[in-house]
């Protein structure tokens, strides 16, 4: 090769290695993103997927993503064109029924129960009365806040409810509780289910009952009898069967409840490996909660850079948390006597993502603000 030639092939390398470098980056790294705080970054990947598949999957993924930018009418304007989609294989109500569910589900995963709210209706709706539709409507009701229309319609569910499953009874338990039902939730709870997954459920509701009443030491044995019922992968980072995800879910709430009952009891280390699972959760809630509990955790041990940079990364995740963290961040610089309206302004960013969790909610606000004034006090400070 002549000198001139491998000028050119060199010219040539060089000008593909710009062109790689400005091209957009490829679409698995969208989560990873996510994940470290750059929703800003990840947002055009995850539309570009979703335009380019149109599966429901990447479509939900990118609308959920929307609603935790804070782009709520975008985001319902993608969930009503899924909603009112029907496949071609698909007939009848019951598909309309699943696609609005599903889109509340997604709202609901999301942090964003209002928006949930009228897609569950229209699924219930749909679905004629269906007990597991009816569920789902009374649980964005509640979370949206709403208690007072969800308690008629669990009146009507419970009518029904002698012939469901042991799985749709300990559900209807847990909502029966949130709305202040509770000998009805203890009387659905008295048969035990003949399954360890099942098992699994019911230990996680009774929890409730502990939690509601501080009684912390019994809803920690609660909480680890329910972890104990599943297997060791579902409290782990590995794959698993779509089948077992809300049993996931529901064993990462269960870490989450476990963390701060642990935290009450003087037991921090324990705590924060129940907080570490409980993060991996793919529902908004508790993976913020599980956020603020590993941050109150790095305060206490001296480690506040570490739990400032924890806190940007759940805002960046999350843009519901970007003035309350940003306002937490000036206090602990310039004016660690407001502590108090930044704690609650971040207490009401998480609140906003499920009312129906205000028992949870609020004693792992005060035990946030409590350990990060302390670590911010002049006297700890000297």
């Amino acid at each position: 090769m002549t000198l001139s030639g491998a000028v050119l092939v060199l010219t040539a390398l060089s000008s593909a290695s710009v062109h790689a470098s400005a091209a957009p980056p490829a679409f698995y790294v969208a989560g990873q993103l996510d994940a470290e705080g750059k929703l800003d970054e990840a947002l055009p990947l995850y539309a570009a997927r979703a335009e380019e598949t149109l599966t429901q999957h990447d479509r939900l993924r990118y609308a959920a993503a929307l609603l935790r930018a804070g782009q709520a009418e975008s985001a319902k304007l993608l969930l009503d064109r899924l909603a009112s989609e029907v496949g071609s294989i698909e007939h009848g109500t019951a598909a309309r029924a699943t696609a609005a569910a599903i889109c509340a589900s997604t709202a609901l995963a999301a942090g964003s129960p209002a928006i949930a709210v009228p897609y569950a209706r229209s699924a219930f709706a749909a679905g004629r009365g269906d007990g597991g539709t009816g569920l789902l409507l009374v649980r964005a009701l509640v979370a949206a806040g709403d208690t007072a229309a969800a308690r008629p319609l669990l009146v009507g569910l419970a009518s029904d409810a002698e012939g469901w499953s042991d799985g749709r009874r300990t559900e209807l338990a847990r909502w029966e509780l949130a709305t202040g039902e509770v000998k009805a939730a203890r009387r659905l709870l008295a048969r035990m289910a003949p399954t360890s997954l099942g098992q699994m459920f019911q230990e996680s509701v009774r929890a409730d009952f502990a939690l509601r009443g501080r009684d912390w030491q019994r809803a920690a044995r609660h909480l680890e009898a329910a972890e104990r019922k599943v297997p060791r992968s579902l409290t782990e980072n590995r794959r698993v069967e779509a089948g077992w995800r809300n049993a996931r879910r529901e064993v990462r709430w269960a870490a989450l409840r476990r963390a701060l009952a642990l935290w009450q009891l003087g037991q921090p280390l324990l705590a924060v490996a129940a907080a570490r699972r409980a993060a991996l959760a793919d529902e908004e809630y508790v993976r913020s909660a599980a956020s603020l509990l590993l941050t109150a955790a790095e305060f206490a041990g001296d480690q506040s850079d570490s739990a400032l940079a924890r806190l940007r990364v759940l805002a960046g995740h999350n843009h519901r948390f970007r003035e309350p963290v940003e306002a937490l961040a000036r206090v602990l610089t310039h004016e660690p006597g407001a502590m108090r309206p930044a704690v609650a302004a971040l207490g009401a960013a998480l609140a906003e993502s499920d009312h129906s969790l205000d028992f949870v909610t609020r004693p792992l606000l005060d035990a946030f603000g409590e350990t990060v004034s302390h670590a911010a006090s002049p006297t700890r400070a000297s």
